[in-house]
């Protein structure tokens, strides 16, 4: 009998990080903890949970981009997991505590392209999926069609819907009404919560409630036990974009 994988995940938050998102940024770092909380359905259950998040921006032309992990910054962010020697110990960790402070310290600018930080996410080094449940919870308060390149990413998304198969991936979408988000969503098991406003930084959303509707939607999903299939690593050729600094020139 294969032991109990309901208390084995990891998350990936994947956050608008444009201008008008700090309050969202702030309501996912208070109420992180809810979603910790609805993913313990007993006070007895061992949890066995890593998180990281992706907070991506980039400039009117979605040409130069920015994006930071936990641990990893523009140029380093890239290198760590398209390198020729990448870093799968850089990304993830049990310590909700760094999480909440790195948090902390993001700065919000410019415009999104929320399906290239979505194909960033599913890059990440996941433990293998038979044993684990692979989350990704993006939040963004922009329909994917004002996205800078938003046709370049609409493109994409039958390809980002066949590599979240293959990965196994729970996706969860908390955005503006958008036919793209809305088309993602049909990937299996994705979830979409509709917000009634654009341009807030989400900032009428009850986070504490959506992470705890959230935690307990995996908390309640079984795992297949189904091996890992390769899968075509970035879509949108980021792993050949030129690094500098903190900032990445994509060179479309």
């Amino acid at each position: 009998m294969r032991p109990s994988t309901k208390g084995v995940v990891d998350v990936v938050f994947c956050l608008d990080a444009s201008g008008s998102m700090a309050p969202s940024i702030a309501g996912v770092r208070r109420h992180i903890g809810a979603f910790l909380n609805a993913l313990s359905d007993s006070s007895n259950r061992t949890m066995d949970c890593r998180i990281d998040y992706l907070v991506h921006s980039c400039d009117p032309t979605g040409q130069l981009v920015r994006s930071s992990s936990l641990r990893k910054h523009g140029a380093e962010l890239i290198t760590a997991l398209y390198g020729a020697n990448p870093e799968p110990n850089a990304f993830f960790t049990t310590d909700v505590t760094s999480i909440r402070a790195g948090l902390e310290r993001v700065e919000v600018v410019g415009d999104e392209t929320m399906l290239v930080a979505l194909d960033l996410c599913l890059d990440y080094p996941w433990r293998p999926r038979a044993g684990c449940h692979r989350v990704v919870i993006l939040m963004t308060d922009e329909p994917l069609e004002s996205n800078a390149q938003a046709q370049i990413q609409q493109r994409k998304i039958g390809q980002l819907i066949d590599k979240i198969h293959a990965l196994g991936v729970m996706l969860f979408i908390v955005g503006p009404k958008s036919v793209g988000y809305n088309e993602l969503a049909e990937a299996d098991k994705s979830q979409y919560q509709q917000v009634g406003q654009t341009h807030d930084g989400l900032g009428s959303l009850d986070f504490a409630r959506v992470l705890s509707h959230i935690g307990k939607s995996v908390s309640v999903s079984s795992l297949q036990g189904l091996p890992d299939h390769p899968v075509q690593r970035a879509l949108f050729g980021q792993d050949g974009w030129i690094s500098s600094c903190s900032e990445i020139t994509s060179g479309r």
